[in-house]
């Protein structure tokens, strides 16, 4: 995630290190198969995905108006989405690009080029994306800045990136893998201020925004709470997991064993939801008590789960082959398919 927005990051970094399993979108070449190295043994994942519903408490629905709409994109292996409207922009790592996907006309409109291992999206102000990348070849940038009026692609001097988060005023919050959080003034296109963070040797991190901080995690270390100048103001343990998103004063999170949330207010996690048969998270997206995650069971089977946060029931469950990324719209939950090239969205 991990997503993509975590593990993806990771994934999509591991094709060229040899350090995680492979994935090949498209029909593009298999990179090298490593998930063994990292004491892991999967099986090669479908390259198609199942288009139907799979519900637990009510037979698959039939109206049109419910079927999964299905976007092809131009680029390889999309792995990170953010919504501004009608528009979601979908980011392509193994492609290198940023593609303007139109959901009513439910057709991609555009691509820009940002440059291969692109892992992570954010909108900071109107027209504007910013991307972070593991790899600056190409460009020369880990971080570039996309005027999304013109095309035009500006970077902005970092080390290797591993995760991004859209801040408040322009600003976006920057993570290195080395260990350093980043606060980037995306209208000056310039780094404000750094401050070393822990998150150990994990090549699966992540950094949300909200509640006036930042939240930084890595898999199996806690949660390291920074203040907006930079500051650290509290670390808190998690069982497993990384933080996903920061909303309605609620950081949550999630590991193969359960869904948390840390209250921002007194720093210490009051939401627990258990998860079963779940051998990885790659993404997390919460409205109200409705939670879409994007998970493997093992075998590894790829799939998105609509939870009831209130219950900690399965609602709908929906084979996807690898969900890269999941965002919530006011009517449906749209996912990128790593492996097939698509955007997929399930009606809520």
């Amino acid at each position: 995630m991990w997503d993509v927005r975590s593990f993806l990051s990771a994934l999509l970094a591991a094709a060229l290190a040899g350090v995680m399993a492979a994935c090949s979108g498209g029909g593009a070449s298999p990179p090298p198969s490593a998930l063994g190295s990292a004491g892991l043994s999967l099986a090669p994942l479908p390259a198609t995905d199942e288009p139907s519903v799979r519900a637990t408490t009510s037979p698959p629905a039939t109206d049109d108006a419910a079927a999964p709409i299905r976007i092809r994109l131009s680029g390889a292996a999309p792995d990170a989405i953010a919504l501004d409207g009608m528009t979601a922009w979908v980011l392509a790592g193994e492609g290198g690009t940023l593609m303007e996907v139109d959901l009513v006309a439910r057709r991609e409109v555009r691509s820009i080029d940002v440059g291969f291992g692109a892992t992570h999206l954010a909108l900071p102000m109107p027209r504007v994306a910013v991307v972070a990348r593991f790899d600056s070849s190409d460009s020369g940038t880990f971080l570039p800045v996309v005027d999304l009026e013109s095309g035009a692609v500006h970077g902005i001097e970092t080390r290797a990136l591993g995760g991004l988060a859209r801040g408040d005023d322009g600003v976006v919050w920057a993570l290195e893998p080395a260990g350093q959080l980043l606060k980037v003034d995306a209208v000056k296109r310039a780094v404000v201020g750094k401050v070393p963070v822990v998150i150990g040797q994990n090549v699966h991190t992540e950094v949300q925004w909200g509640a006036g901080a930042a939240w930084v995690g890595s898999d199996g270390t806690p949660v390291a709470r920074i203040g907006g100048e930079l500051q650290p103001e509290a670390t808190i343990a998690v069982d497993t997991g990384l933080p996903f998103l920061v909303r309605d004063g609620l950081v949550w999170g999630a590991g193969p064993e359960q869904v948390w949330a840390i209250d921002a207010d007194s720093n210490t996690v009051v939401r627990r939801v258990p998860l079963t048969n779940v051998f990885e998270v790659l993404a997390l997206d919460v409205e109200g008590d409705e939670a879409w995650l994007a998970i493997r069971h093992p075998g590894p089977v790829g799939a998105v789960l609509r939870l009831d946060l209130a219950s900690g029931a399965v609602l709908e469950e929906h084979r996807i082959s690898l969900p890269s990324a999941v965002k919530i719209a006011a009517d449906r939950a749209w996912v990128a398919s790593y492996l097939t090239n698509e955007l997929v969205g399930f009606a809520r």
